[in-house]
């Protein structure tokens, strides 16, 4: 497929886009975790004593589903998932097709003279301002809004890992400001949340990124991104549902450029 983007002609392979979403699996454990540990559920609804569900001879299936959209799956928010003035994920007006790399990055346990805005442990592992320059210094398009970001190790139990026993990598406030600076629009992540399981419930990476720009910017969090799938260029998708909320589940796909 062809599109026409910044006045630049790109031919993208449809036949061969990369979905990182993770699947919801209801009603069992097979699920990341983060805070809640309560099961993604579907029930089936009722009436006049009837189960719309073929398993129980019902004419069709006709599920309600329960989910924690932030806890639980992939999902895509915006920035009033803080800010109760900003526009609600459905209300931003984003590309179908958005410009973006993907890295892969060694998360360290030393902040190396960076910030962040609450107290740390000797466990804490970080993604830093050093590592991302390292990685994109003259190594990336000004045309780029998204980023994607897999650590590493790199391991298939993200997608059904208990964040609250195995806590997660997060961004130094340096690293955050760094992105902003070179124009990242959209943050694609493979953990939880881009600020530490714990800051007191400041949310201080979320502020810094969506500052300013709270009309425009998106953070996508628990995605999956398989080995196969190699560090470059891509047309992403972000898939959001059409969710009246400050964040809804959505199913990522990577459009490789031919």
């Amino acid at each position: 497929m062809k599109i026409r983007f910044k006045n630049k002609d790109y031919i993208l392979d449809t036949n061969r886009s990369i979905d990182i979403s993770i699947p919801v699996n209801f009603n069992t454990s097979n699920n990341p975790k983060f805070y809640d540990t309560s099961l993604p559920e579907v029930s089936y609804y009722h009436f006049n004593n009837v189960e719309y569900s073929l398993n129980e001879k019902g004419s069709c299936n006709v599920p309600i589903v329960k989910l924690n959209i932030h806890c639980s799956a992939t999902h895509t928010e915006s920035a009033n998932h803080i800010n109760n003035n900003a526009p609600l994920i459905n209300e931003l007006e984003i590309s179908d097709f958005i410009y973006s790399k993907l890295i892969s990055v060694n998360p360290v346990n030393n902040l190396k003279g960076e910030n962040y805005h609450f107290d740390l442990n000797d466990n804490d592992t970080f993604i830093t301002k050093k590592e991302l320059h390292s990685l994109l210094n003259n190594n990336i398009s000004s045309d780029i809004k998204a980023l994607i970001i897999r650590t590493l190790p790199n391991d298939v139990i993200k997608m059904n890992r208990n964040y609250n026993l195995d806590y997660h990598p997060f961004f130094t406030n340096d690293a955050i400001l760094y992105l902003k600076d070179i124009g990242i629009e959209h943050i694609i992540v493979d953990i939880p949340s881009i600020d530490r399981y714990n800051d007191g419930g400041k949310l201080g990476n979320h502020h810094l990124f969506f500052k300013n720009n709270e009309a425009i910017s998106t953070i996508t969090e628990l995605v999956y991104i398989s080995d196969d799938c190699i560090d470059g260029d891509y047309f992403i998708n972000l898939g959001i549902i059409n969710f009246g909320l400050d964040a809804a589940p959505s199913r990522p796909k990577l459009f490789p450029i031919l």
